[in-house]
């Protein structure tokens, strides 16, 4: 299964552009994006590219701010769930019997937990600190992974090649790293795509709620506190909306663009 020349995919390489220029904006973000001033409510200017907010803080720096901490929330859980339900899903559905079993009903069970209540729980208890919400999201991620990799190595254990190795004396550990796993890592890796962009919106929307990580700027908190100058400060809540939006289908358009490159269907992660 390989993937298709770049220029072939151009959803993927939209995607990845957009990434890539909001990581890059990120690293380069200066200036202290919690620092008021008394140009409060100042529209896009030379001064101010995006405008200010009703403290007088430079949007643009919040936004590029903002971009970092979505960066950071996207790609932590989306990869250890990516670990752990492979690892699950490949045990599974290799050896199958009373471990398959037993497996596939604890990943049932976490899968009917709704993703955002717990989130928002756990933040109302704990904190919405950024490594509490990766918790969060990495414990109700890596089930649906698990479930695909499962399906996909069920279909795969009964290939020639899976009895091939057998006969040639190769450990049940090498069947699955080296022959299984190699073959389910492209459904991992479009899963782990959608993932990312749904851990952007759990944490915009505690944020929203009031209930994000005070200590980092989120575009979440940014369009709560634009609630109120909605009428008189429409880029209070434009940019940060833009930004979150175009984050969020970037990375839908890298995984549309793998799952098109690796003729990858039925992948998306259920909504939580």
């Amino acid at each position: 299964m390989r993937l298709r020349p770049p220029l072939r995919s151009p959803r993927l390489i939209v995607g990845a552009l957009v990434v890539c220029t909001m990581s890059i904006g990120a690293l380069l973000a200066g200036g202290d994006p919690f620092r008021p001033s008394d140009a409060t409510l100042i529209g896009p200017s030379r001064g101010h590219a995006f405008g200010t907010d009703e403290l007088g803080r430079d949007i643009l720096i919040r936004t590029l701010h903002g971009a970092g901490t979505a960066l950071e929330i996207a790609i932590p859980p989306a990869l250890a769930a990516a670990a752990i339900g492979a690892l699950v899903g490949l045990v599974g559905g290799y050896f199958g019997g009373l471990l398959d079993e037993f497996l596939l009903k604890v990943i049932e069970l976490l899968l009917v937990v709704p993703r955002f209540l717990l989130a928002l729980v756990v933040a109302a208890l704990f904190g919405g600190h950024l490594w509490v919400i990766v918790v969060v999201l990495a414990a109700t991620f890596w089930p649906h992974t698990a479930r695909l990799v499962r399906a996909e190595v069920i279909s795969l254990r009964e290939r020639p090649f899976v009895e091939a190795a057998e006969s040639v004396g190769a450990t049940d550990l090498r069947i699955l790293f080296r022959h299984l796993l190699p073959l389910a890592l492209p459904v991992v890796a479009v899963n782990a795509s959608f993932q990312a962009g749904q851990a952007v919106l759990v944490e915009s929307g505690l944020a929203f709620l009031g209930l994000g990580d005070p200590d980092r700027v989120s575009w979440g908190a940014m369009l709560s506190a634009a609630q109120s100058y909605l009428g008189v400060a429409w880029w209070t809540s434009v940019f940060p909306g833009v930004a979150l939006a175009l984050l969020v289908l970037a990375v839908n358009l890298i995984g549309d663009g793998l799952a098109d490159a690796w003729n990858i269907r039925a992948v998306r992660a259920r909504p939580g």
